[in-house]
């Protein structure tokens, strides 16, 4: 039972898609139990033809798309390469940042790897970095890996060559990606469900005004949380149910105060859908014409995130009311929307 129940949670790389375009042809390749690889025309040098014509390929194939890479022409990318045998390793990706900025500005997205006393480094700027996951996103690709090859891996670089690199990075979790890497073989996908799915039982239960008296809201999800905690063993794991169940729970207490009419239930759910991501939420206002979030977050980033998430599935009229660092470090915000 456990076994399965991880299983279950894990992420499946069995299966990864690299994709690489030559400036005429798109090369796609499936990396599995075999390899295939399909090439065809490209119509143009959009990202979004480019987009459609894989995800077109991977339909027809009956590829899955959840792992999806793109390796990027050297054209589309600065890179470089030099010694840095003489510099501590806690100093390179400063460095690394340093020579991005340089090149691409302040908000430069950027990746590096070092073999031996050599370092690759890329960098483009975030906003380019942003209109290819746009393009990916699109149509239904799980874009996962993005990067160039560096040229100087193989004598003669083939696009096979660079279709099989780009899934490797996806699948071995390997430097230099431009997307942020996740660190451990889980399906965060999966289990944001599950959480979510243990806030809509313990507001439903929690609600009062609908259903329950609170005391059952605690009892239920704490059976809940303890039918996870049986197979929780993986410590990332552990973390992050923690995390996201502790934070449910307080949800929960806030939402069981509000005046739940059918409308307002759905965007409470749509709240615990949301719950998490370094956000810890204090207050919530809530009635026909408005909706009022008040919390704290350890980086503004962390802000503008949530900000995001709540105009993507709550409310698209959200918008940062405040904001101000208090005296231990953390981001206080106030997120008012019009309903």
């Amino acid at each position: 039972m456990i076994t399965k129940l991880k299983n279950f949670f894990r992420e499946d790389l069995s299966e990864v898609v690299g994709a690489y375009f030559d400036g005429e042809k798109i090369f796609v390749t499936r990396t599995a139990d075999k390899l295939e690889t399909v090439e065809v025309e490209a119509d143009g040098s959009e990202l979004e033809n480019i987009a459609e014509k894989i995800s077109l390929v991977c339909s027809q194939k009956g590829w899955k798309t959840s792992l999806i890479g793109f390796c990027l022409r050297e054209e589309d990318v600065v890179t470089f390469q030099t010694e840095v045998g003489n510099i501590p390793e806690k100093e390179i990706p400063a460095m690394v940042k340093s020579w991005a900025t340089a090149q691409a500005g302040m908000n430069a997205a950027f990746s590096f790897t070092k073999v031996g006393t050599e370092i690759w480094m890329e960098t483009l700027p975030r906003a380019r970095l942003e209109e290819i996951c746009a393009a990916f996103k699109k149509f239904n690709l799980n874009l996962r890996g993005l990067s160039v090859m560096p040229t100087d891996m193989l004598t003669k670089i083939s696009p096979l060559d660079r279709t099989k690199f780009i899934a490797e990075v996806i699948r071995n979790k390997k430097s230099p990606n431009l997307l942020p890497t996740r660190s451990s073989l889980w399906n965060w996908k999966k289990i944001s469900l599950a959480t979510a799915a243990i806030f809509l039982i313990g507001l439903i239960i929690s609600s009062a005004k609908i259903f329950f008296d609170y005391s059952e809201t605690s009892a239920q999800l704490d059976a809940a949380k303890i039918s996870m905690e049986e197979f929780r063993d993986d410590l990332a794991l552990k973390e992050y149910l923690d995390a996201d169940i502790a934070e449910l729970h307080k949800l929960n207490k806030i939402c069981a105060a509000q005046n739940v009419t059918p409308k307002n239930f759905n965007l409470l759910i749509n709240l615990g859908k949301i719950a998490g991501g370094g956000v810890r939420l204090t207050e919530i206002h809530i009635d026909e014409k408005s909706l009022e979030l008040e919390g704290s977050a350890s980086t503004s980033d962390a802000v503008k995130s949530y900000l995001s998430r709540v105009k993507n599935f709550v409310a698209q009229s959200a918008r940062l009311e405040s904001s101000k660092e208090n005296d231990d470090g953390d981001i206080v915000f106030v997120i008012r929307a019009s309903l």
